[in-house]
This record gives C-alpha cells, structure tokens and sequence, in this order.
C-alpha cells in the first residue's frame, strides 16, 4: 500500500460534531450510525466512538452514546479512551523506531537491554518479545504471588521486574505463541534504557507532539485527564463501574489513553510510512515463525488474519476498545467503547466485533 495522506482534513468545531449524526448523510453513513446503535443497544455499550479512513481520509468520525453515565456526558471523536492492549501496537511501532535508529538489535538478547535480567532469559530475543514467543511467564503468574494489599499500591518498574523475574520461564524461546503482558512492560524498559527517557516522554517526542495528537497521553492515575469517558463492565446483569485504579509506573503493555480522532491521525501517519519505513511497516506485518516452521497469527503488536478473503491486520483490548486495518484495500476503522471485561468477572461483555462489521460495509461498496 502506498503512503496515505490526509486530504484536507480540518477539526470541526465540537457542536457540529454532536449534531453530526442528526444531520443528512449519504445513506451508508445513515446505515452504519442505525447499525452501530442498536448493536449499542443489544450489547449494553453505553457510549462509543468511531473513525474510518478510507485510502488515508477521514471518511467518518462520529460519537454515540455517553462517556459517562453518572453526568450524562456524549461521547465525541475527542473523547479519550484506555486503549488497554492497543496499546501494543504503539509499542510495537516505538521499538521499530528504534531498530531504525540503531538503538535495538531485533536478534540480540534481552539481557543486553536488562540489567538484572535472570541467566534463563539469555536465549529471548527482543523479536521474541514482539511476538509474544519468548517462552517467559504470565505477568497473571507473577502477580498470583502478590498479597491482596498490594492490589491498592502503584507498581513500580522496578517492583514488576522483580515480580517477573522470580517467575521460571514456562517455554523454550521460539516454541509456541503465548499472548503475554510481560514482554511489552520488558520492551518498554528497553525503549527506556537505550533512550535514556521515560516510555510517556519518549512516545511523546517522537510520536504525539510531531503528529499533533492532543488528546493522547500515557496513563498516570493520578492526572487529570480532559473528556477521559468513564469505564463500565456488567455485573450480575448490571452495568457497574469497572474501578480499574491499579497504577502501573511503566504501562508500555497497556497504558495509552486516546481518542478516535487522534488514533485515525496515528494509525494514517503509521500506514503512510511516516512512524516506520514501509519495509519495517512489512517486517510489523509478518507472522511470526516457530521453531518447528509453523506460522502464528501475530507480527510485531498486530494479529494478522483475513476476512472474506482480505488481508486484515487487527488488536483489542480489555477496556472494549479495537482497531482494525485492510491495508491492501486501504481500510482503517477505530471502535472505542467504554464497556470492557473484568479481571475475573463473570459476566459476559460482548464489545468487540463492531470495527469489522463496521469495514464490512464500507469494503461491500464502491469507493
């Protein structure tokens, strides 16, 4: 695909956003506006945010529903979400950036980036890490040894690393695909320690402030975040408040905060070789290989797959939130919901689906 380019594209002023899906539009935004509502409806999603591009313009950008249910508050493009794992693929990207740069080695072990990395972890690999194939454990492991008092505290880098690292690795490097928290937090003290900043900081100057995107940030529970959407799960068949509050000092696994008019700007900026070269854009989009040759459905931060035919690069995360790329029909589409899963919750949340069913429609008519 070739590089994208943003035609034209100016923020309207947030009124007319609100009235956005009141006004006349082409029939098959009217038919995505009634679709994504009452999906809201069935799913229980109380608000939602949505952007498509189309071969690198923003072809929709609308706001449904309530970003907070206690004030009665719409959500709009620049409502701002906990990405949870979408998170990753920014990592993913920040890492590559660096590989770019001569900073990182994609073959070179961890424990050359990690001071006190443990003996076992010297055949990991920083491409291990990307592809959730190191073998190391759960950070669900690590955190299993945890007393339920230090569930109320703010986990330190050093604290996690620690929690990690007294964990015995539950694979061979290379072995098998095991999604796993712990090797984006171990890329973000990478990207710390060959950049000599903080992962907020460097995300920031390399990648917010250069692509003027002002409503992301990187999660600090104790800042006060401007048009933050509050975050809803069900409970014994009722919407209560999620009450995801534990701080983490190093959230590179799941920690940026964005809108879906700043991950549109992001993930055209990304797609248009302006984050990474496209060759490195191709490396990110490669499956990953095993030991024994078989192929996994992730890259570098990414699922790979196809639908109806169509190559489809994708992530979710826990929060409701999804992205969702037809990179050879140049197709983005960004769903923010504020309806995720609890950590041991037991009630169902059906959230997620929404962007491919929403670039189902688009991909099923002329551009």
């Amino acid at each position: 695909m070739g590089p994208l380019k943003v035609r034209g594209w100016r923020r309207p002023p947030l009124l007319l956003l609100l009235l956005v899906p009141l006004c006349a539009a082409p029939a098959h935004a009217d038919a995505i506006d009634e679709f994504l509502r009452a999906e809201m409806h069935q799913r229980r999603i109380p608000g939602l945010a949505l952007a498509v591009v189309r071969h690198g313009a923003v072809v929709k950008l609308d706001g449904y529903g309530l970003a907070t249910l206690e004030h009665d508050v719409p959500v709009t493009p620049d409502t701002v979400f906990e990405l949870a794992s979408v998170t990753k693929p920014i990592t993913a990207a920040a890492v590559m950036a660096l590989v770019e740069d001569g900073k990182i080695r994609l073959d070179a072990p961890i424990t050359t980036y990690l001071r006190g990395a443990p003996d076992a972890w010297r055949d990991v690999t920083t491409r291990h890490l990307l592809m959730h194939t190191s073998g190391l454990p759960t950070l669900e492991s690590a955190f299993a040894g945890a007393g339920m008092e230090d569930i109320r505290l703010r986990y330190s880098t050093a604290r996690l690393f620690g929690m990690v690292t007294r964990e015995s690795p539950v694979s061979r490097p290379g072995e098998r695909f095991q999604y796993n928290d712990v090797g984006y937090f171990l890329l973000g003290m990478i990207i710390e320690h060959v950049t000599g900043k903080r992962y907020a900081e460097f995300l920031d100057e390399r990648f917010f402030r250069p692509l003027g995107m002002a409503s992301t940030s990187v999660l600090d529970q104790a800042r006060i975040v401007k048009h933050r959407a509050a975050g809803y799960t069900l409970h014994e068949g009722r919407l209560v408040n999620i009450r995801r509050v534990v701080d983490v000092e190093l959230p590179s696994f799941f920690g940026v905060l964005s809108s879906a008019r700043d991950l549109s700007t992001w993930l055209i900026a990304l797609t248009g070789g302006r984050v990474v070269t496209p060759a490195t854009l191709t490396q990110m989009w490669t499956p990953a290989r095993l030991n024994d040759g078989a192929s996994a459905t992730y890259g570098f931060g990414w699922y790979i797959g196809e639908q109806q035919g169509r190559r489809t690069l994708w992530h979710r995360g826990i929060t409701g939130t999804e992205v969702a790329l037809f990179p050879d029909e140049g197709l983005i589409v960004v769903v923010l919901t504020n309806l995720g899963r609890q950590v041991g919750g037991t009630d169902p949340v059906n959230a997620w689906g929404l962007a491919s069913a929403v670039a189902e429609r688009y991909l099923a008519r002329p551009q």
